[in-house]
């Protein structure tokens, strides 16, 4: 996790927060508890936004500042939630000025406000001669929510149980795809998680178990392309609410022959680009056409 700070000094820390996407979802069914059961890859991006934690004794309380994200300046924000956590488990002064940039799109499925609780836990860890162990700090993240702890992970990690149950994934497979360039693009709107795992709830259109770890199992051998591999439950009441996505989804596998695939819940996107990809002007211009110039489009990789 050393890689991920950014910027360390006297009573300072950045860390980076990486956004993710999963390249494939299968919810096998609903919990009693009210959560549903999954199994998901998820691979980190090279994009992400920034977390900032300064020591300021002139503070009684951690204060967030989000620029150009006022909305998410609010003590519901999982970054102030984190810190809160930590300092509940650890203790000391409770004055610190934070700050998040963000640059990944609220909303997204692309796990931003995850990925910035656990960047605000590793930041915290840093600025303390008292720090937790890691699987204190997963401890934690499963506390916050339930895509928290695979941002502790470096890699492509497979998740299960609501998501917190993490585990690497280490084949050859994977070693193939970072660096890969992904693109990213999404629609001028977010939507909600709470609101389409309901909708999936409401249809019962869950996916078998087996039927999941059969393909898990196969693609991690390389008997099964990742483009095959790639599946999103979600995608189904996603698309039988908001009928833009399947059109543009159809464009793009006619013109450029690309499979593109919802991450998590949504709004945003994403395809793997083929190597040596020479028709990004026209993807470009083709999603722009489709849903407007306020998308927001992409182009980054799979890291470690």
């Amino acid at each position: 996790m050393t890689d991920r700070i950014k910027d360390k000094s006297n009573g300072e820390v950045t860390v980076f927060a990486p956004a993710k996407i999963n390249l494939f979802l299968a919810v096998t069914s609903k919990r009693t508890d009210g959560y549903h059961e999954l199994i998901t890859v998820m691979a980190k991006l090279g994009i992400g936004d920034l977390v900032r934690i300064e020591k300021n004794t002139l503070l009684k309380e951690p204060s967030l500042s989000c620029p150009g994200f006022e909305e998410l300046e609010n003590r519901e924000n999982l970054v102030l939630v984190a810190v809160e956590k930590w300092l509940e488990r650890v203790g000391g002064d409770r004055g610190y000025q934070i700050e998040l940039r963000k640059a990944i799109p609220p909303m997204s499925g692309l796990g931003g406000g995850s990925s910035d609780a656990v960047s605000a836990l590793l930041a915290m860890n840093e600025l303390s001669d008292n720090q937790l162990s890691n699987s204190e700090l997963k401890e934690l993240a499963a506390e916050i929510g339930s895509d928290c702890p695979s941002f502790l992970d470096e890699g492509i990690c497979l998740a299960e149980g609501r998501g917190e149950e993490i585990s690497p994934i280490i084949a050859s497979v994977t070693d193939d795809l970072f660096g890969h360039e992904i693109f990213l693009f999404r629609p001028s709107m977010g939507l909600s998680t709470t609101e389409i795992y309901q909708r999936l709830a409401q249809n019962s259109t869950y996916s078998s178990q087996n039927w999941a770890k059969v393909r898990l199992g196969a693609w991690s051998a390389g008997e099964l392309p990742t483009e095959e591999f790639l599946h999103n439950d979600l995608e189904k009441p996603v698309f039988q609410k908001y009928l833009f996505f399947q059109p543009l989804f159809d464009q793009i596998d006619k013109e450029f022959g690309l499979k593109c695939l919802l991450s998590g819940s949504g709004s945003c996107c994403f395809t793997c680009l083929p190597k040596g990809f020479d028709g990004l002007i026209e993807f470009k211009e083709m999603i722009e056409q489709a849903w407007g110039d306020e998308c927001w489009v992409e182009k980054t990789y799979l890291i470690r």
